[in-house]
């Protein structure tokens, strides 16, 4: 396997928005129609974009998996006036290629990116099935970061 891990261009938009409803309709009925109007609002959201980031996993010239990082500025302290976090959301690796490290992959570049954008932290709300995969990558669990569900 020759999976190559970057960040997400421009031309990858379009994969990122198909792996994208499919992972949201992995575990749904998928409906028959939809998909490309669903690509082009995608595509005109990332484009007004300046606050995520993207990794992908192309295998050849075939994106396979993908995962996002939302920047988030933070109030400034003294000596720290461009304090930000991120937080790494929908990685999604296709069916037959996962178990084989590249949702890892993904993680650990998601990571650099944040770091290489000057993030203070970068932290994940994961589904249990992923949680060793944010283990194996560095990730704790933290007694202080707490959530107010506001909706479903």
């Amino acid at each position: 396997m020759a999976i190559e891990i970057r960040e997400s261009t421009s031309a990858d938009i379009a994969e990122l928005a198909k792996l994208r409803w499919r992972d949201h309709f992995e575990r749904r009925l998928e409906p028959d129609e939809g998909l490309g109007d669903y690509v082009r609002g995608f595509t005109a959201w990332w484009e007004r974009r300046d606050d995520f980031l993207a990794a992908v996993a192309v295998d050849g010239q075939r994106v396979v998996g993908m995962g996002f990082l939302a920047l988030a500025g933070r109030v400034p302290v003294p000596g720290a006036m461009d304090r930000r976090t991120g937080d790494i959301q929908s990685v999604y690796v296709q069916p037959e290629f996962r178990n084989q490290g590249v949702g890892s992959m993904v993680v650990r570049t998601l990571v650099d990116l944040g770091r290489e954008r000057g993030c203070s932290r970068v932290t994940v709300h994961s589904g249990s099935r992923a949680v060793p995969v944010y283990e194996r990558a560095g990730f704790q669990h933290h007694p202080q970061l707490m959530v107010h569900p506001l909706a479903d």
